[in-house]
């Protein structure tokens, strides 16, 4: 009896499996203070109807959806109006008769204007036209994503380039002739599932230099002549 309820379950073992696809991008992301983020679970598996539960950064499991944060019906969890409270470590977790696999998920949220103790780089003071070179000097160990927040919260990604602004391949940002429109916040950010690391720079351009002022004097010479007599 014991023996067949062993088969038994070897059989639905081997009939019922599932898994989380563990390649592929999204598994680390960096949003804006504000903003809405999506983690996409793939999940794979031998019956449509595998459940998808995600674990929070406090390791708690979400029960229900609420007004910050949901499961879509596909497994994927939606955070909307982020802070710097959701960053962390989220878990994508399923559980089958085999096991229980789950992926982690690296979500990193970055505040629109830096208070002045992030400011860890240098300070830049260029002059309308000059070139503009800034390295992302920082100790992550292989990020799985490297970016760039420009002023404005414009967002660079590597090999990705504007219409003045360039970042290479090594992640260092190149911006040519710059204007007072590139004066402000520049922040290198670089995650991977084992933490975040951040360097923050100020640009300041300064205005046209005054143009100097030529005086100009006329000077009328007078040539007189006494009249013949």
């Amino acid at each position: 009896m014991n023996s067949y309820t062993g088969q038994e379950e070897d059989r639905d073992i081997t009939s019922s499996w599932a898994m989380i696809r563990k390649g592929g991008n999204g598994h680390v992301q960096t949003a804006l203070e504000g903003s809405k983020v999506k983690l996409d679970c793939n999940v794979i598996a031998s019956e449509p109807q595998i459940k998808v539960e995600w674990m929070l950064p406090d390791m708690s499991i979400l029960e229900n959806s609420n007004n910050k944060i949901e499961i879509t019906q596909n497994g994927e969890l939606v955070i909307l109006n982020v802070t710097l409270l959701d960053s962390g470590v989220y878990h994508c977790m399923i559980k089958t008769i085999a096991g229980v696999d789950l992926v982690p998920f690296r979500v990193t949220i970055k505040e629109k204007s830096l208070s002045p103790k992030a400011f860890n780089g240098k300070k830049f003071e260029l002059e309308k036209g000059d070139s503009l070179t800034l390295p992302c000097n920082v100790t992550s160990a292989q990020p799985s994503q490297t970016l760039w927040y420009l002023p404005k919260n414009q967002i660079l990604l590597p090999t990705q380039q504007t219409r003045h602004a360039q970042v290479m391949n090594n992640g260092t940002l190149v911006v040519k002739k710059v204007t007072s429109e590139d004066a402000g916040e520049y922040s290198c950010l670089a995650s991977n599932l084992y933490g975040v690391d951040m360097i923050a720079h100020v640009v300041e351009v300064k205005s046209d230099k005054p143009n100097a002022k030529i005086e100009v004097k006329n000077y009328c010479h007078c040539y007189c002549s006494n009249p013949t007599k």
